[in-house]
């Protein structure tokens, strides 16, 4: 047998390994942006309120749906490798990446549409200022583990919490 052959049939022997632990990488990231855009991770988004300067909207109901298309597109590879499937992916990921710096600049503009989920959101970037979220998020990476886990579940103990943050910082 030919040495390029053999090269080759490596090269699909390793794809074919390595395609199940991509799938498996990827459902889990789609699973946390769907627990995020639910309300129950709440740390990627306060962790988005240290930062500096201008403050930029974060929308997780984009990131779900991209983590959403990513992993059928992954599920289909696997079960019919083609080469134009294979086409058709790199395309529609160029697609979602313009589509993502399109509307990254439009979340804050149109809070009706990109901050409906999750609610607890909605509802602190509508009653606190910039310094006031940047308060919660470094007062959130104090509280303990077991504490965080609670208010991931408990929205309403979170509200409560958050309204108590504010209020002692003011």
């Amino acid at each position: 047998m030919p040495s390029h052959i053999a090269r080759g049939e490596a090269r699909s022997d390793a794809m074919s390994t390595l395609m199940p632990f991509a799938f498996f990488v990827v459902c889990l990231l789609f699973l946390r942006a769907c627990l995020v855009t639910l309300g129950y991770y709440k740390e990627p988004i306060l962790s988005a309120f240290q930062q500096y300067g201008e403050e930029v909207g974060f929308s997780p109901l984009f990131e779900s749906c991209v983590w959403g298309m990513v992993a059928a597109y992954l599920l289909f590879v696997l079960l019919a490798p083609s080469s134009l499937l294979v086409l058709v992916g790199v395309f529609a990921f160029v697609i979602s990446v313009m589509l993502y710096w399109r509307i990254r600049d439009n979340v804050l503009r149109y809070p009706e549409i990109f901050l409906r989920f999750p609610t607890w959101y909605r509802d602190i970037v509508e009653h606190t200022t910039r310094e006031e979220r940047r308060k919660l998020s470094y007062m959130w990476l104090g509280l303990p583990l077991r504490t965080r886990l609670l208010y991931n579940a408990q929205h309403e103990e979170f509200r409560k919490w958050v309204e108590l943050v504010v209020l002692s910082v003011s």
